[in-house]
């Protein structure tokens, strides 16, 4: 497993920058822009901030799963807000693994080599994922996300509805937190349920109107001499 740090763009430069947790250098060093796979976000989505709001900013974990990215390596990528910027905007911090077929990713990384200010984040995110404290619905949501099937195709642990690449995702966000999403056959199965009682309801009304308008016995009306 190869593991970096997406550093916070504080200072706005054009260059993003990475480090191993010891030497920091651009990001573009390790990940080429014409390799990255698309959907590939180097922040916290727009769309989950707004819906989120500031009072789950800090609670935010957003990652994202490429499997069979360059061949047959996978890459799995975690961001997290990282407080702002000289003008107020949020930045972020990421967490990028570059895994080997059927490798399992690994949080503990390394991160002597950062700023102090980006140690802080560092630090808190590493130890959050490693060991996810209980109604961590963020970092439960990041820890199955690492043990979802390959076959899914890229997938995140939150939905996203204005992504212009469709990933499959585990949970829904709100300003209420994380909601997990029903798996596909539990839908289809509440449908095709839904349509056998419409079914079974419309063959009740047919047969009842069918007794009602079929032609009374001869007879039946007649007065017995």
């Amino acid at each position: 497993m190869q593991a970096y740090w997406i550093l916070p763009n504080r200072e706005q430069r054009d260059d993003i920058l990475a480090s191993d947790g010891e030497k920091i250098f651009p990001l573009r060093q390790i990940l080429e822009p014409t390799v990255r796979p698309q959907g590939f976000s180097h922040g916290v989505p727009t769309e989950l901030l707004e819906k989120c709001g500031t009072k789950q900013l800090a609670q935010i974990a957003f990652a994202q799963r490429f499997p069979d990215w360059n061949g047959s390596k996978q890459l799995f990528l975690v961001i997290s807000p990282a407080g702002a910027d000289s003008s107020g905007r949020v930045v972020h911090l990421g967490l990028l693994l570059i895994l080997e077929p059927h490798e399992a990713p690994s949080f503990d990384l390394t991160y002597v080599g950062l700023s102090e200010e980006d140690q802080s984040y560092a630090r808190a995110l590493s130890r959050r994922l490693a060991a996810p404290r209980r109604g961590d619905s963020w970092a439960d949501s990041v820890r199955e996300l690492s043990e979802l099937p390959s076959r899914r195709g890229p997938a995140t642990n939150v939905e996203l509805q204005r992504s212009v690449v469709p990933f499959y995702s585990l949970y829904a966000a709100g300003p209420g937190g994380l909601t997990k999403k029903a798996p596909a056959w539990t839908k289809l199965g509440a449908r095709s349920t839904i349509l056998l009682i419409l079914v079974a309801a419309l063959g009740i009304w047919l047969s009842e109107r069918s007794c009602q308008h079929s032609p009374q016995p001869l007879g039946w009306n007649a007065v017995e001499p």
